[in-house]
């Protein structure tokens, strides 16, 4: 038998951990603003095997008027963010590229746009999370921690870092594609800032509304 080339090797152990990834949820959000439609948000994630330890790994492709985002984002099985990048076009003109990682009690961000390179660090407590303003699948994350208390929020496309507080609003029925679905509603406070979603029993995102921008995303179907 011929010796293993080195590519060959990377490649036979790279695909048991492929072949581990598993599927947690995926679909399609409905955005609206006031009502009227604003955009669609195709969303997928999965959680396997690395190095690590076991990551979730979120991947979407957002169209928001003529905006195009492209984020993908890693975290623990407990919702904490490892790695965040992201791409934004307005038209074909790349508008922001960012790059964002985990150090011990840092977030470090480092963004791309037309007037040039930006550093930024964010000091964290155990627990936070990543919420960028036109991205709504990340909402899965915020209750893997736990269904209530302090969360602080990075929004790294606004620059800024907040402290909210994680409440359990109740059960409910929602209709999400013609069918009643049993969820779970939370509410994410910040000041007067107040964003709102809900959860199947299996932690799956259903819906997410933030009342002060006139914000809702509801998925087309439910999950699968």
């Amino acid at each position: 038998m011929r010796p293993l080339t080195l590519m060959t090797a990377l490649l036979l152990a790279a695909a048991p951990l492929a072949a581990q990834q598993r599927t947690i949820d995926e679909g399609t959000f409905i955005v609206t603003k006031n009502g009227a439609l604003i955009g669609r948000e195709v969303f997928r994630i999965v959680r396997g095997p690395s190095a690590s330890g076991e990551l979730c790994r979120a991947t979407a492709n957002i169209s928001i008027g003529d905006e195009r985002i492209t984020p993908v984002l890693s975290a623990d099985s407990i919702g904490t963010p490892v790695s965040y990048d992201v791409g934004v076009r307005s038209g074909a003109k790349p508008v922001l590229q960012l790059q964002a990682r985990t150090r011990p009690a840092r977030f470090a961000v480092r963004e791309q746009t037309s007037t040039g390179e930006a550093a930024r660090e964010y000091v964290v407590p155990k627990r936070y999370t990543v919420l960028d303003e036109d991205i709504f699948h990340h909402y899965y994350f915020v209750s893997l921690a736990g269904t209530a208390g302090a969360v602080a929020v990075i929004d790294p496309q606004g620059h800024a870092q907040t402290s909210a507080a994680l409440q359990r609003v109740g059960s409910e029925q929602l209709d999400i594609g013609g069918r009643s679905l049993a969820s779970t509603h939370y509410a994410l406070v910040a000041g007067e800032l107040r964003r709102e979603f809900w959860v199947d029993a299996e932690g799956r995102l259903l819906k997410v509304s933030i009342p002060d921008r006139g914000l809702l995303a509801v998925r087309d179907e439910p999950p699968r």
